[in-house]
């Protein structure tokens, strides 16, 4: 099963620091990810 999450948010609130968090505790898990950022 594919998963596709998305963290949505203003400027500073913390999308970029949650994502990491969600990716590293994944890996750990050894779910496979992939975590990717739109530039803007």
């Amino acid at each position: 099963m594919a998963l596709f999450i998305t963290f949505e948010g203003g400027d500073g609130c913390g999308k970029s620091t949650q994502a990491r968090r969600l990716y590293n505790r994944l890996r750990k898990n050894n779910i496979p990810t992939l975590l990717t950022h739109e530039p803007g």
